[in-house]
């Protein structure tokens, strides 16, 4: 069994790097392709409406991420009903959520003297109406079968490509580029959920379904949500800080560099996610072998990884920076140092946080991580205005360092060790 299971996270973490890594390449495309055919106006409005997608992944307040762990637990344990239950509450909760989401726009718009611009009315209802969809992720890493997201995440790059491609042959305004990207997330989102219920016809809702966890399910989800949250918080508005207290330029570099870090630490994210049900599962089976020995490979693998990249990043990064910037923001050894650590050290954790995950200890990492994004937004106040923009970035490594991370394999090794 364990053999199985480590197949399945070698095989899904490939997948998903490959997924990773063409979304990266299409991105260096799709970006000069959009700015020659719309101009610099018309690409501000684009790049400010699309940028509204990573919403996407907060608007189900957790169903999807709630999925992870309840589904395979239950499937693991034999409750076939409990799993179909669970799903069913899922995707109810999320067409709950689009009409409470569509209701509350609607109510907006009449009431607002100024309304917002058609893009960012288009962005909004696309994202509403993603959010029963986009469940299906969950349910794909739920069956421990995370290479068919990634697959379906595959063929969202592509048609976004495609989609922009064919909007700039045509000569189309910043509506229809906007359109293009949301249209390729609904479409695949909503085939990926087709897929998934009729692979897997045990799960479909059904109206005579009389048992739905919905209080489950929504616990779980809401600490999911709050757990995204205060991580979000952790790092998330190290750029409007550095632009308040430190100007634009400033603001220049720090977007840059965090754009470089969560990059690199979206490929490590991939990578690890396959774990998270494999954990609950091993939980379920009381393996506790595979759990001691696979929480320590994957933070050690995780380090590496990480390490492997900070190194390119010293060696190479202001190059590199210059060549795809054209231009220099005089990135120095001493901060391209930082981004290393930065990188290295927020994905150290990263097993831990989905073996905890894995076991519901949720309010724990909250707590955990709310607090490290106070103490932070504190330290980085002093550390903005004795070390510049440096200072902000290298906050979240030392606090992690000397606080979240240890705090983290602590928990988890202990964890791991009375399942």
């Amino acid at each position: 069994m364990s053999r199985q299971r480590n197949r399945r996270i070698l095989f899904a973490s490939g997948v998903g790097l490959a997924q990773r890594a063409a979304q990266l390449l299409t991105t260096l495309v799709t970006l000069p392709l959009v700015l020659h055919a719309l101009g610099l106006a018309g690409f501000g409005v684009w790049g400010a409406a699309t940028s509204l997608g990573w919403l996407s992944g907060m608007l189900d307040l957790g169903l999807g991420s709630a999925l992870i762990t309840l589904l395979p637990a239950s499937l693991a344990g034999g409750q076939a009903e409990l799993a179909r239950a669970q799903v069913a509450a899922a995707l109810f909760g999320g067409i709950g959520l689009t009409l409470l989401v569509i209701a509350g726009g609607a109510l907006c718009l009449a009431g607002g003297a100024h309304p917002p611009s058609p893009p960012f009315v288009l962005a909004g209802i696309a994202l509403a109406l993603n959010i029963p969809l986009s469940i299906s992720r969950g349910i794909w890493f739920g069956l421990q079968k995370a290479y068919a997201a990634s697959v379906w995440d595959l063929v969202q790059t592509f048609l976004t490509l495609f989609l922009l491609l064919a909007a700039a042959w045509a000569g189309a305004g910043v509506l229809a580029m906007v359109a293009a990207v949301y249209l390729a997330l609904l479409v695949t989102n909503l085939a990926s959920l087709a897929h998934a219920l009729a692979r897997h016809p045990a799960l479909r809702p059904t109206p005579s379904l009389q048992h739905i966890p919905f209080r489950a399910v929504f616990s779980t989800g809401g600490m999911m949500f709050a757990l995204t949250l205060v991580t979000i918080c952790a790092f998330g508005f190290d750029n409007l800080m550095a632009l308040d207290w430190l100007g634009p330029a400033a603001s220049a570099r720090m977007a840059i560099a965090q754009r470089v870090c969560t990059t690199a630490f979206g490929f490590l994210d991939v990578i690890s996610l396959p774990l998270w049900p494999a954990f609950v599962e091993a939980v379920a089976q009381n393996d506790r072998a595979w759990l001691r020995r696979t929480l320590r490979n994957g933070t050690l693998g995780l380090a590496g990884l990480g390490l492997a990249g900070a190194g390119v990043l010293v060696a190479a990064g202001a190059p590199v920076l210059r060549f795809w910037l054209h231009q220099d923001l005089h990135f120095s050894r001493g901060f391209l140092w930082v981004m290393a650590a930065w990188i290295v050290v927020v994905a150290l954790p990263r097993a831990a946080t989905l073996l905890l995950n894995a076991v519901l200890s949720l309010r724990v990492q909250v707590i955990i991580l709310g607090a490290s994004a106070i103490a932070g937004f504190i330290a980085k106040y002093f550390a903005a205005h004795a070390f510049g923009v440096a200072g902000i970035l290298a906050v979240t490594p030392a606090l992690w360092l000397c606080f979240v991370t240890p705090s983290l394999i602590w928990l988890a090794w202990r964890r791991a060790n009375t399942v």
